[in-house]
């Protein structure tokens, strides 16, 4: 039995030994063959070659994206222009704090932008009111936009190429390689820079795509049905661009900037949206311009303050990245007060103050809700609520030891604030106004954020849509400044901007208040 199992164990050995020998000699031969492939020359040459093209790719890319602005003077404007990867090769100029103009004049993977960084106020107010102004101009606005894209584009050239020389160094140690390397970047470069010349449409310029407060002025470049169909047309188109873009910015230049703090607490002021889902976008591009810290609502975002709509359209609030404090106005409902709380960055004030991006808001909600007009309380009565819950948020003022800003929805709920807090937002009316309550308290009535909704449409004098930014010393917290934006409603496309600067004499914050300091109320220019 012993004798079987030793052999048994010895035949097992033996076969192990057997396969053994047959994998070395199987692993043998490919290690041999890859040897032999190592040593070739040709093989050697070809794997250079390809880390070279690899790596020169590779350093175009870097290169490119590392490119800086070119200064360039096109026609009034101080530009500057940039080159940098793009898969949709697309034209972006870009008008602050307004927004974008896109154009999709070419093919990737190469894009172009061009910032308005300032205009010449002259030579602009010459172009808009000199006759011929705009013909002149355009005689050398073609020009000056090759001129300048050629400069970007040759400095690109020039950084990918000494990207690809260091980049080459670092990789290979020698100089040869480092030399083919540099010279890879260059041409691959120049390569996809011949290639997105060659899908220039300069039609484009006549259909663009707007993004940001320009996304309500297509006005800017014209009318989209003018296409161009050759270089006098295109020039033509462009012409008109400038026309209007050097409109925007000689409205611009007149805008008082004392006052105007790069960290001042930035506030927008809405109201009365009344189910217009524009405004929802309108806000958005304004919160992104001009980086809004805070959204004050004062109320009517519904009409009858209906289930459906409180669920629908209060979703698009989400769209406004910032915190959205809100008062109920009378044609809100409890049931929008319940869905707009459901989300995470508003806020319902409702007779208490409360701290919002720095500031103090105090707000109260309208007692009334009145949807169907031939349904109202009587006038005396009205008053008598609107006063006491003006009252009411008086008190809840002086509990909280002040507020910087308070809220209501009508106007007549700001009598009882006078003398206990700076400023007072209201809306109701679907009228901008500026009044000087006494004792160091100014209202602000806001127009309709909405355009009154559904009733601009029965409007033989259509509305506009309305928003202020609110700029207040993060300091003091009194209130600098405030730019009124209008926006044409109803097949209107025309954007507007006033600035209004406070001086600062007569800025009031809430310790003058408190101190019974008044000063006079701002004027709207």
């Amino acid at each position: 039995m012993n004798d079987r199992f030793a052999a048994a164990l010895h035949r097992i050995v033996d076969a192990a030994r057997s396969v053994g020998r047959r994998a070395k000699s199987l692993w043998r031969r490919p290690k041999a063959g890859w040897s032999r492939l190592r040593r070739s020359h040709r093989v050697r040459q070809v794997a250079v070659v390809a880390a070279i093209l690899f790596v020169g790719t590779a350093a175009a890319a870097g290169g490119l994206a590392l490119v800086g602005g070119t200064k360039a003077d096109i026609g009034p404007f101080d530009t500057t222009v940039s080159l940098h990867p793009d898969v949709s090769g697309e034209t972006v100029v870009t008008i602050p704090p307004l927004g974008d103009v896109i154009f999709d004049s070419h093919d990737g993977p190469v894009g172009l932008n061009l910032k308005l960084d300032s205009v010449d106020p002259v030579e602009a107010q010459a172009i808009i009111n000199t006759p011929g102004g705009v013909t002149t101009a355009s005689q050398n606005l073609a020009s000056d936009v090759t001129d300048a894209v050629v400069r970007v584009v040759v400095e690109a050239l020039a950084i990918v190429t000494l990207c690809g020389l260091l980049v080459g160094a670092l990789a290979f140690r020698t100089m040869r390689h480092a030399l083919l390397t540099g010279v890879t970047s260059l041409a691959v470069t120049a390569s996809l820079m011949g290639y997105a010349a060659t899908t220039l449409r300069a039609e484009s310029i006549s259909q663009p795509r707007y993004e940001g407060l320009l996304a309500y002025a297509p006005s800017v470049v014209g009318n989209a049905e003018d296409i161009a169909v050759n270089y006098e047309e295109y020039v033509a188109n462009l012409q008109k661009f400038v026309t209007n873009i050097s409109e925007f910015y000689a409205l611009a230049m007149d805008m008082p900037q004392l006052g105007i703090q790069d960290d001042s607490i930035r506030v927008l002021h809405v109201s009365d949206i009344h189910l217009n889902p524009s405004a929802w976008h309108l806000m958005e591009s304004v919160v992104e311009q001009f980086d809004i810290d805070a959204v004050a609502d004062t109320g009517d975002m519904n009409d009858w303050g209906s289930e459906q709509e409180a669920e629908i359209f209060s979703q698009g609030v989400e769209q406004v990245n910032v915190p959205y404090v809100f008062v109920k106005g009378n044609h809100d409902s409890v049931t929008t007060v319940a869905a707009l709380a459901s989300y995470d960055n508003v806020i319902v004030l409702d007779g208490e103050v409360r701290e919002v991006a720095g500031l103090s808001f105090a707000g109260i909600g309208d007692p009334r809700f009145t949807p169907d007009k031939g349904n109202q309380p009587s006038s005396e009565y009205a008053q008598q609520m609107l006063s006491e819950s003006g009252e009411r948020l008086q008190q809840a003022i002086v509990d909280a030891g002040g507020a910087d800003l308070a809220m209501v929805h009508e106007p007549p709920m700001a009598d009882p604030l006078t003398g206990e807090v700076p400023l007072v937002l209201a809306g109701h009316t679907h009228e901008r106004r500026v009044e000087d309550l006494g004792e160091g308290t100014t209202l602000m009535v806001e127009g309709s954020t909405g355009a009154a909704g559904l009733r601009n449409f029965q409007s033989e004098d259509p509305m506009k849509m309305e928003m202020d930014v609110l700029y207040f010393d993060p300091v003091t917290k009194a209130l600098t400044a405030y730019d009124s934006i209008s926006v044409g409603a109803v097949g209107e496309t025309d954007v507007t901007l006033d600035r209004t600067v406070i001086p600062t004499e007569e800025q009031v914050n809430e310790g003058d208040i408190q101190s019974g300091t008044e000063s006079a109320p701002p004027q709207q220019d």
